[in-house]
């Protein structure tokens, strides 16, 4: 066990994700908001594409109120807007307004408000209809829905009134419903001409943003509908409602054998799209007399209020939009099946979640190489968001991205913190280390030995091939010369498809060589795991970085250090490379029975040496045995006795003539050939590294 939290940092992380995942245990609100604002920019970044469906606002707008007075309007102005709605054979209408007291332009109304009016008139006044008959007779004539509001005062309010009977299975839904005993309805004349009433509240969250919607209501243990959901049952011919429920919470709705996914909490999720004018018809159009009435026939029609000073606004990740049109884009997307799906299991998935994410960035890391730590810290916060958005873009699903993230990010600056303390105590001892060595060992030796032990510590050396894989098979060897200079080689598999490699020459020898060559390969790394396939930004990084550094040593008196690059990015699927050439000789392509092809290309110069210079990438297909050689001048320049080079037509010339069986059997007879063609010198120049990269698949594009 002592062993177990010996690990620097490790006992301190294992709390602090536990902290974490009892935070989101409890999700306060404060946290939560920021998890639905998370959902916010899924839908800012990917929005819902609006197509033309036949869902209609016919809005009281600023154009209606300025033709037609102030809001409210007479009920009977309201009947001819209906009638001529009714005119266009909707399949239904929906009236997103309460009319909860009688109308005070009614003619009954009018004698009782002019008290100096003539008895006979007022007399006459009184016995005529009030106006709500007229918009009770325009109600009969198209099938509509009447708004009901919820209220905490039994002031205003009405009670219970027979609905749309729904369909309970399973549990019961109430516990988990938002609930109210009271209910503001439209005056009785005007409910019995309709055909359905339904529930119109929009029930932001805590910020003041909706985002989600109540399917079902509780008013006085009554389930009421949504509006939108309601007219779609009436549309449907009478289509049945129904509620589904289980321990964990309300699973979905129906309307017509419709499933409509909630929350455990019987809340929809509307995908919402921006607010684009064709969804409105303006009030004052549909009253005059030239409008078409069949441009709302078969249409499913929401009647609201729209105009500069109505408050029935409702903010929205999509902006801000009218009420009405809330209810609108909801039916659109029950229409449509793009309602966004956050169901009640989902909890135990996101709790899951963040406990993985914190074990990862607790156990996987190799916090040893602080570098190495942040890249694959970095790739792993990129697969949280990365995994959350795309099951947002492909599946309509909200996952909790912010939760994983935060248990990555607690556990891995906990362990990141100890570890560099860590890494700094060792680093004090081994300073003392060394400084003993070098009063027993001469310095230039020890400098020698440092910078070898430096350039062969940071290779790789396990080499993918078969049997492990069978699409695969690589080979490098590194050959310091007595001056150890700056070559590397690097690969590393970014996923199971592709293969990153490199190889590198610094300008310089000894430990300066080679401590440049360990940052260079950090660098390139590190951007190579952000960037991926995109090696211009992954090498104009790496550039930039270099340029930096290369900037600093030259200020403190070093010598100006640059450094050659050729990377590349392999798809072990199709055989595509992408490389890039940053001012180093170009690798081979070998093909047996074939001349040898040179990879050349427009590349660039030297990282280090221009800075913002944009390096571009040049793709290249291999065929199925294929094998890519990468070198460092130390194999064309080679010195015989005679001082002669090897030289690069000698290697070409040498690749077109042997046969080889794997890639390193070929790196193995360039080295021998430069042996030989070598021998009898007295000391080797400079560093001799050699790569090869052998594709062995079929293409499977």
């Amino acid at each position: 066990m002592r062993d177990f939290f010996r690990v620097p940092g490790r006992g301190a992380a294992l709390v602090v994700l536990g902290l974490v995942v009892l935070l989101r245990a409890v999700n306060p609100t404060a946290l939560e908001t920021i998890t639905l604002r998370s959902f916010d920019v899924a839908q800012q970044l990917a929005p819902r594409a609006y197509h033309p469906l036949p869902v209609r606002i016919v809005s009281i707008d600023d154009k209606s109120l300025a033709k037609y007075g102030q809001w409210p309007w007479p009920r009977t102005l309201v009947a001819k807007l209906v009638e001529r709605i009714a005119e266009a054979h909707p399949l239904v209408l929906g009236v997103d307004v309460i009319f909860a007291e009688p109308d005070r332009t009614s003619p009954a109304k009018i004698a009782e408000a002019v008290p100096d009016l003539a008895a006979p008139l007022a007399q006459e006044l009184r016995k005529l209809p009030p106006n709500e008959v007229a918009l009770a007779a325009a109600f009969k004539q198209v099938p509509t829905v009447l708004a009901v509001g919820v209220s905490d005062k039994p002031e205003g309010a009405h009670g219970p009134s027979p609905v749309t009977i729904v369909r309970e299975s399973g549990g019961d839904p109430r516990p988990f419903l938002y609930s109210t005993r009271y209910a503001l309805r439209s005056l009785p004349e005007l409910i019995q001409a309709a055909r359905g009433q339904a529930v119109v509240m929009s029930n932001p969250d805590a910020d003041g943003i909706t985002r989600r919607v109540p399917l079902f209501v509780n008013i006085s243990s009554q389930l009421v509908p949504i509006l939108p959901l309601e007219m779609l049952g009436i549309a449907a011919g009478g289509g049945a409602l129904g509620i589904s429920t289980d321990a964990y919470g309300v699973e979905h709705g129906t309307v017509d054998g419709i499933v409509i996914p909630t929350d455990g909490r019987g809340r929809v999720y509307p995908y919402f799209s921006p607010s684009y004018e064709l969804r409105y018809i303006s009030a004052a159009d549909v009253l005059d007399k030239s409008f078409e009435p069949t441009t709302l026939h078969g249409n499913i029609v929401f009647l609201g209020l729209e105009g500069q000073g109505l408050i029935d606004e409702r903010q929205t990740p999509a902006g801000l939009m009218a009420g009405v049109e809330v209810h609108a884009q909801l039916a659109e997307c029950i229409i449509s099946g793009s309602l966004l799906r956050r169901p009640a299991r989902i909890y135990w998935i996101e709790l899951l979640l963040v406990l993985v994410a914190g074990l990862v960035a607790i156990f996987v890391l190799p916090y040893e190489k602080p570098r190495v730590a942040f890249a694959i810290f970095a790739a792993l916060i990129i697969v949280i968001i990365g995994g959350a958005f795309t099951a947002f873009v492909y599946f309509h699903l909200l996952v909790d991205a912010f939760y994983p993230a935060l248990a990555s990010i607690a556990g891995f600056g906990v362990m990141l913190s100890a570890n560099l303390r860590a890494a700094e105590a060792a680093e004090r001892r081994l300073t003392l280390e060394l400084d003993k060595e070098r009063q027993i060992e001469a310095r230039l030796e020890g400098e020698l030995s440092a910078a070898r032990s430096i350039q062969m510590g940071l290779l790789p050396h396990n080499f993918p091939g078969p049997p492990e894989r069978s699409d695969l098979n690589l080979y490098a060897l590194i050959e310091p010369a007595r001056m150890v200079g700056g070559d590397l080689y690097d690969f590393l598999l970014l996923d199971s498809n592709r293969l990153f490699f490199a190889i590198a020459d610094v300008s310089g020898k000894g430990v300066p060589a080679a401590l440049f060559m360990a940052m260079t390969k950090e660098v390139l790394r590190d951007a190579v795991a952000r960037y991926g396939e995109a090696l211009d930004r992954a090498v104009s990084e790496a550039n930039a970085k270099i340029s930096a550094s290369t900037s600093e040593m030259t200020s403190v008196g070093g010598d100006m250090m640059f450094v050659t690059v050729f990377a590349g990015i392999l798809n072990l699927a199709s055989g595509k490379i992408a490389y890039v050439n940053a001012g180093h000789d170009n690798p081979f392509v070998v093909r047996k029975g074939a001349l040898p092809i040179e990879l050349a290309g427009r590349g660039g110069p030297p990282l280090g040496t221009v800075d913002d210079f944009h390096y571009p990438v040049e793709l290249t297909r291999l065929e199925r045995g294929d094998l890519v050689l990468l070198y460092t001048d130390g194999v064309t320049e080679a010195e015989n006795p005679a001082d002669a080079f090897y030289s690069g037509a000698r290697l070409e010339s040498l690749l077109g003539a042997v046969q080889f069986d794997d890639a390193k059997g070929l790196v193995q007879l360039v080295r021998d050939d430069v042996h030989q063609f070598a021998a009898g010198r007295a000391e080797q120049a400079d560093d001799i590294t050699l790569l090869a990269v052998q594709w062995m698949s079929e293409s499977r594009e």
